[in-house]
């Protein structure tokens, strides 16, 4: 059965994951988001990749999962509160709804 991932993280996950998926032989797709400002702060980290033509990508290049992390933002960051939140959506009857 092909895996079809789908990651909703920062820059630093999807790296990961994209690697962990590029091992895999029964891999069919990944579905991520780049530039989800939730988790990916502008300037914060840093992932080269490219979407070919044909909606294909590389494994980010360079050292370890091809991330750069800019430590002087990272401090800046970790010393605010988290503002994220979920979705948190529900149904009429209050049961948990997808996002």
């Amino acid at each position: 059965m092909p895996i079809a991932p789908h990651c909703t993280a920062t820059l630093l996950d999807i790296a990961a994951s994209l690697h962990t998926t590029a091992s895999v032989p029964i891999f069919l797709i990944h579905e991520f988001y780049p530039r989800n400002s939730g988790f990916n702060p502008a300037g914060f980290l840093k992932m080269d990749w490219k979407l070919a033509k044909e909606g294909y990508i590389g494994l980010p290049p360079g050292p370890g999962l091809g991330v750069e992390v800019n430590e002087k933002k990272l401090a800046e960051l970790a010393a605010k509160p988290q503002t994220y939140k979920w979705p948190g959506r529900t149904h009429l009857d209050g049961s948990v709804a997808d996002y």
